[in-house]
């Protein structure tokens, strides 16, 4: 019988081919590790990345915080400014107004009571003249023409003398019942424009007070967020590799 013989002949192929399937397998095993280095180079990558953007955040929250407060101490000086100059503006109106009422409007109504005075005077002046004129030409012979003229210079001089003290009178009025109180009323409302000015000027400042502060403060936020997330960036950067699993035995 020659069947025994030919069964080692059969079972030497299958043994090749055995051998060739683990060899394969072996071979498909292998090239699995450059996967997983090619990852690791990946997250390493990544995590770089993660750095360099907290890092840039972190650098333009400084450079805000610095903006912040320069934009803020800006803004202080001009509202400082603004309400020294309007106090500035405040006093110097009450001073205007107050020499105004204190020593202007006396002198002015002293110097037309004056003019009225002078007038009086000199109309009483002018009559007491006429009426001499005319007592001296009854009791003495004067000549008509010159009489007449002497007479005529008098009774003009007493005249004029009438219309000036008329006049200063109603000067005297218009000052005191229009021009004075016009120029008070214009000298309070310039005050209280003043008056609503400065307080405008200081309700300003203190607005701007406080939206400085709390611009500032968002960028002191803005700047320990951005610190806390380089931070993070960091330490997850710097965790240590997990063990890896060690390949199936053939």
């Amino acid at each position: 019988m020659k069947l025994p013989i030919a069964i080692p002949t059969l079972l030497f192929p299958l043994a090749l081919l055995g051998c060739a399937a683990q060899g394969k397998g072996s071979e498909a095993a292998a090239p699995s590790s450059k996967p997983a280095d090619a990852g690791e180079k990946g997250d390493e990558a990544d995590a770089e990345d993660k750095i360099r953007k907290a890092q840039r955040e972190l650098d333009y929250a400084k450079v805000d915080l610095d903006l912040a407060k320069l934009s803020t101490a800006a803004e202080s000086r001009e509202a400082d400014q603004s309400v020294v100059e309007a106090t500035q503006k405040l006093e110097a109106i009450r001073k205007d107004r107050d020499n105004f009422k204190n020593t202007e409007t006396p002198q002015k109504v002293a110097e037309k009571q004056l003019d009225i005075d002078r007038s009086t005077q000199f109309m009483d002046e002018a009559k007491q003249e006429l009426d001499e004129l005319e007592g001296m030409y009854k009791k003495e012979e004067f000549a008509s023409l010159t009489k007449e003229l002497v007479l005529s210079r008098g009774k003009k001089k007493l005249e004029f003398a009438k219309r000036g003290l008329e006049l200063a009178k109603k000067n005297q009025e218009q000052l005191t019942a229009f021009d004075l109180p016009k120029k008070q009323l214009e000298l309070d409302q310039s005050v209280e424009r003043a008056e609503k000015a400065l307080a405008e000027a200081t309700a300003k400042k203190e607005k701007g007070a406080i939206e400085g502060s709390l611009r500032q403060k968002k960028a002191e936020h803005h700047l320990d967020d951005a610190q806390r997330g380089l931070e993070k960036a960091q330490k997850k950067a710097a965790k240590p590799e997990a063990p890896k699993p060690e390949a199936p035995k053939a």
